[in-house]
């Protein structure tokens, strides 16, 4: 009797023990999935907003400052770093989808399709340089922006001695967002309205260099600029010497399809 009753009790807790580690595994299921969903949406929320990435006309100059729904912030220096400060800020926090996405803090910096390095001070000029572009987004048909996409200054900088970060981009699309349509190799030579060039050796004296020379030159309209040729790495890794503005900007259209 004593041998059937704990025969039976230890069926049950075997029963038990199955059924919370198979409820535990969906959940981790469950939430795997809600984080990696939360991370694309974000990135993707993130890349439409402010006109970046391989469908869009602008690519983001590396490192930003990316604002939480609850006001918190992190620096990421890349993509994949933009990536992962979404993944744990999404997990800390219960992986709750909350109401709003995360967004980048201004002043930011882009580079256009002439090699321009434009600094936006506001979430308004931020909408009349996409305006400016009309870029399209992963999903949508084909349609080339017109201009030379300009508005603002010089700011933020950054990464690993490259712009765009993370992934590269090329003549495909492949991967979801934050992918950036190509990276630049530093050192490389930057030009302002002025005349007068300076060589820089990574993100951070590119970001120091026009953060400078826009705070000593106020209310100026012309931005710095590369000086080609320039060095850029496409998706497979090889680097491809870019000498002129068509040459940068044919790169770009390739990327936006």
């Amino acid at each position: 009797m004593n041998k059937y009753f704990f025969n039976l009790l230890g069926l049950a807790l075997s029963l038990l023990i199955t059924g919370l580690f198979i409820s535990c595994q969906k959940e981790e299921d469950g939430l795997s999935g809600d984080v990696d969903n939360f991370v694309q949406v974000s990135t993707r929320g993130i890349e439409h907003g402010f006109g970046v990435g391989l469908t869009g006309c602008y690519e983001l100059v590396f490192p930003v400052t990316v604002q939480f729904p609850d006001s918190t912030t992190a620096e990421v220096a890349d993509y994949p770093a933009l990536k992962q400060a979404l993944h744990d800020w999404f997990v800390a926090n219960g992986g709750v989808k909350p109401l709003n996405r995360p967004t980048l803090v201004y002043p930011i910096q882009v580079i256009n399709r002439a090699g321009e390095i434009i600094t936006v001070e506001t979430p308004e000029e931020m909408k009349e340089l996409i305006l400016l572009c009309k870029p399209v987004f992963v999903g949508g048909g084909h349609h080339h922006g017109g201009g030379d996409d300009s508005i603002g200054g010089g700011h933020h900088g950054g990464g690993n001695d490259t712009i765009g970060g993370g992934h590269h981009g090329g003549g495909d699309h492949g991967g979801g967002p934050g992918v950036p349509c190509f990276t630049i190799v530093f050192p490389l030579t930057i030009s302002f309205p002025d005349s007068s060039q300076v060589t820089v050796n990574s993100p951070g004296e590119l970001k120091q260099a026009t953060f400078t020379w826009n705070k000593n030159n106020p209310g100026q309209h012309a931005h710095p600029q590369f000086v080609f040729p320039i060095t850029v790495t496409l998706s497979d890794g090889t680097q491809v010497v870019v000498n002129s503005q068509d040459e940068l900007r044919a790169i770009k259209e390739n990327c936006r399809g």
